[in-house]
């Protein structure tokens, strides 16, 4: 069977951790199967690059700074007893010279420094697969390391980058022809055609192996990560949190938009289109059967399969009666949004088109009331439209499961658990697909909302 493993930076957080996932490539190539390896940057190693960039741009001392993430990486060297061959020892040299080279004239221009902390992100993954790669040697697998900038092409949106699928494809496919040895392939970056590194947003290391497993057309796209696949709810939440074994690519991309940490949302679409199975697995647990993303399932009576939160998000409330009947307001409201690159997690709308209300981040707010207030400036100026309203300290819950198309009263057991609790409500949202019922409550009360649906809709099977 051709298998992508993907391993996260948990799977890779230090020696012992590689030695791990060592050992389960080394099982998976034991078992006949062929497979690539897909890695992302060492836990925290991405976060303190970014400290290292932010440091650089404001011409801050950054000694300690670098000196903290080269010796993550050499630490682990040590542990895993193999040694820095000349690509690491390169690749190390070269994270230090881009810091010194830019130090004091670090880009002006955002979109320049955005180019510029690319580059300086990759390190993550250009480290973790050169160790990796140089310790499945040592355990005598032919193994060699790709550095996806090669084959993944993207456009020039830096720190978040749309992937140029065929020509990835085409690329990657002509890469792999002929070779035999396991490549150990870095996660979350590619290259725009002027030959720039781009990443593909935090987590896109899920994503790259999506992609290769598309290109490959494999069996199967294995995601190795600390816990034993997707839970019906953030264990943060509740206690009895359970994993998943079954469920659709629609059900995942759900619940990933609605706060589930486990798997990156644009994952889903290269497997979901070449209906390539996604497994969820735990890198420290592999006997665990975890959490299979597939093209449909069995329901078997099942109606929900997860709960999903985000928190601290904000609602902006646009209403008035000059809005009733008048068309293309809302037109005219998304479109500001959008021109200021504005993204939405839920819109709600009264019947009367009297009130529309969207939930967005609270970071994005104070830009979305002044790009509402340009557009809409005539209307509430004559008063057609009310002072704009802005509630924050919110949060998005959603309840999520193919079960709840052909379910009659699922909604009404949702909120009366929410009103037996004294929660309440303040916008409420259903997908047309029916899968997915949204709603916002307060960040104070988001843990109590999760728990008792929580109890009601999955823990009362296991009780």
């Amino acid at each position: 069977m051709k298998k992508i493993l993907k391993f996260g930076g948990t799977s890779v957080a230090d020696g012992e951790c590689i030695h791990q996932v060592g050992s389960i490539i080394q099982n998976a190539v034991a078992d006949g199967h062929t497979v690539s390896v897909v890695v992302s940057a060492m836990r925290g190693v991405t976060d303190k690059l970014i400290k290292l960039s932010l440091l650089a741009r404001d011409g801050q001392l950054y000694e300690d700074a670098l000196s903290i993430v080269l010796n993550i990486h050499e630490d682990a060297i040590l542990q895993l007893g193999i040694d820095a061959d000349f690509e690491l020892v390169r690749a190390f040299g070269d994270l230090s010279g881009l810091i010194n080279e830019t130090l004091g004239e670090c880009p002006g221009s955002t979109d320049d420094f955005l180019m510029w902390k690319d580059e300086l992100l990759s390190f993550g993954e250009r480290f973790s697969v050169l160790i990796l790669t140089s310790f499945l040697k040592k355990l005598k697998i032919d193994a060699e390391s790709l550095d996806a900038r090669e084959v993944i092409l993207t456009d020039t949106n830096y720190g978040d980058a749309f992937v140029h699928y065929q020509k990835s494809y085409d690329r990657i496919r002509a890469y792999m022809t002929g070779r035999k040895k396991v490549q150990v392939i870095t996660g979350f970056i590619g290259s725009t055609e002027y030959g720039n590194t781009s990443t593909l947003g935090r987590s896109g290391s899920d994503y790259s192996a999506s992609i290769f497993g598309a290109a490959l057309s494999v069996q199967e796209i294995e995601i190795w990560t600390d816990v034993d696949g997707i839970l019906t709810a953030n264990p943060k939440f509740v206690d009895k949190a359970l994993s998943i074994t079954r469920l659709t690519y629609e059900e995942a991309m759900e619940l990933a938009h609605a706060g589930a940490k486990v798997i990156f949302p644009p994952t889903m679409i290269p497997a979901l289109y070449k209906h390539i199975p996604i497994t969820i697995k735990n890198t420290f647990n592999p006997s665990a059967p975890g959490s299979r993303i597939s093209h449909d399932r069995v329901l078997n009576g099942e109606i929900t399969v997860g709960l999903s939160s985000v928190s601290h998000v904000s609602l902006i409330r646009l209403q008035g009666a000059g809005m009733v009947g008048v068309k293309g307001i809302n037109a005219r409201l998304f479109t500001c949004l959008a021109k200021n690159g504005i993204s939405i997690m839920l819109v709600s709308q009264a019947f009367s088109e009297h009130s529309t209300c969207f939930a967005l981040k609270p970071d994005e707010t104070e830009l979305a009331v002044q790009a509402i207030e340009l557009e809409f400036e005539k209307e509430l100026e004559l008063k057609y439209i009310d002072k704009i309203k802005v509630e924050s300290e919110l949060s998005l819950v959603a309840v999520v499961g193919e079960g709840m198309q052909n379910t009659p009263g699922i909604a009404g057991v949702i909120f009366e658990v929410l009103g037996r609790e004294s929660i309440n409500v303040e916008a409420i949202a259903q997908g047309s697909s029916k899968r997915n019922i949204s709603f916002i409550v307060s960040d104070e009360h988001v843990q109590k909302a999760i728990r008792a649906l929580h109890r009601r809709l999955f823990e009362r099977k296991t009780a």
